[in-house]
């Protein structure tokens, strides 16, 4: 009996092996031929493989007039039970469902500088800024109001302003406090202010710390289209045209696919457009790439576009139909296709190459605190240049003390 298997990866795929007398034979693997394979396994029947014929070049009106030409018995893999097939060609019961959905690029990890920045919104940021500029000055203007007995003496400079007001924003103690009421009074406001935004963000530091935080999930064709995402299309959707209505795509530019597991890592890895796609398909390639966690990789719109059933088809009044049909439905019934779906998955990630998708958000790391030890590094190079520059006065001008 020969068999063809239509599409791409996980539906059908090649396994090469030698046979007793040396030759070199295949047979086509995969969750839409299993059934066939188990069924010809019990029957006692020799199949002889075809293919496999890639999804993406897959015309049905085509696979419809090889069947009717009697090149093949069988069609497995991605073959829809839907009426276009049915009138030209006897379909099997229910072999497997797959819902078909618009995939598009997971939400990506937000860089350390960005979520320190965005603890707080701009507008906090700036009214932060506009209080410390604001209260240094009005510290300076106090203390030249003041009568000098009850003037503190920190405030008679406005470089010694600003340093008091922002080692009060970091929680340090200043040299002396106000001696006068009004200053005083300011003085104690403003540490209740800084006391208040420090303790606000600790805590959202904190849950920086713990949670690295991601960007927002494409979750409607609006969110797609403000992404600014190309559609990928290929010849198999032309076919299902007439059944799912794609009129929302036409406001998309289009790009076509030659190779759909290409297309689909595209949309996965390289973030710049957007497909349909079975989810047996991208959970598959997700695996091969080494992924564990695949929902990090395979992330799809809301809404299903449409839930179509996979058959197995043959040539009209094909005699194993009928027993073709008790063994699929068995099969389908029984969980047979999980399981070795399960298991092929699980070999799959085991040869896969393994990939890094863990080590970026190890938890209370220095990868998270980067940020503050490049700001801590960069306070220490400030510090130690102006060490050096007191050094150099102190050598060329002498000890202020010496000199009086």
């Amino acid at each position: 009996m020969k068999v063809l298997g239509v599409a791409s990866p996980p539906s059908v795929f090649k396994e090469n092996y030698v046979t007793k007398n040396g030759e070199k034979k295949f047979v086509l693997r995969g969750m839409g031929l299993e059934t066939v394979n188990l069924f010809a396994r019990k029957m006692n029947i020799s199949l002889n493989y075809q293919g496999p014929i890639d999804l993406t070049s897959l015309n049905l009106l085509d696979l419809a007039v090889t069947m009717m030409n009697e090149e093949v018995d069988f069609v497995a893999g991605f073959v829809p039970c839907i009426s276009l097939v049915d009138t030209i060609l006897d379909l099997t019961h229910t072999i497997l469902i797959d819902p078909m959905k618009y995939v598009v690029p997971c939400p990506k990890s937000q860089s350390k500088t960005h979520k320190i920045m965005t603890l707080f919104h701009t507008s906090t940021w700036l009214s932060m800024l506009f209080i410390f500029i604001f209260i240094s000055v009005l510290f300076w203007c106090l203390s030249k109001n003041q009568y000098r007995r009850k003037a503190f003496t920190g405030f008679n400079l406005l470089a010694q302003c600003f340093s008091a007001a922002w080692a009060v924003l970091l929680g340090i103690s200043v040299p002396q406090m106000p001696l006068s009421l009004g200053t005083r009074t300011l003085f104690i406001t403003y540490v209740w202010y800084c006391f208040a935004i420090s303790t606000v963000f600790q805590a959202y530091f904190t849950t920086y710390l713990v949670e690295p935080g991601y960007e927002a999930r494409l979750e409607t064709l609006d969110d797609v289209m403000r992404a600014g995402l190309k559609y990928t299309t290929y010849e198999v959707l032309k076919d299902l045209m007439g059944y799912v209505d794609f009129e929302e795509l036409d406001v998309f530019q289009q790009t076509e696919c030659f190779d759909l597991n290409e297309c689909i890592r595209d949309v996965m890895f390289k973030r710049e457009t957007f497909s349909l796609s079975l989810s047996y398909l991208t959970t598959y390639l997700a695996s091969l790439s080494g992924y564990h966690e695949r929902s990090k990789v395979v992330c799809y719109l809301d809404t299903t576009v449409l839930t179509t059933p996979m058959c197995a088809a043959l040539q009209i009044g094909h005699p194993l139909l009928n027993l073709l049909n008790v063994h699929a439905r068995r099969s389908f019934e029984g969980g047979l296709l999980t399981e070795y779906w399960s298991q092929f998955l699980h070999e799959v990630n085991l040869k896969a190459n393994k990939t890094d998708e863990d080590s970026e958000f190890v938890m209370f790391s220095l990868t998270h605190l980067s940020p503050v030890f490049t700001l801590l590094l960069f306070g220490y190079v400030l510090s130690a240049i102006l060490l050096m520059r007191e050094l150099i006065i102190f050598k060329i001008k002498g000890s202020p003390t010496k000199n009086s």
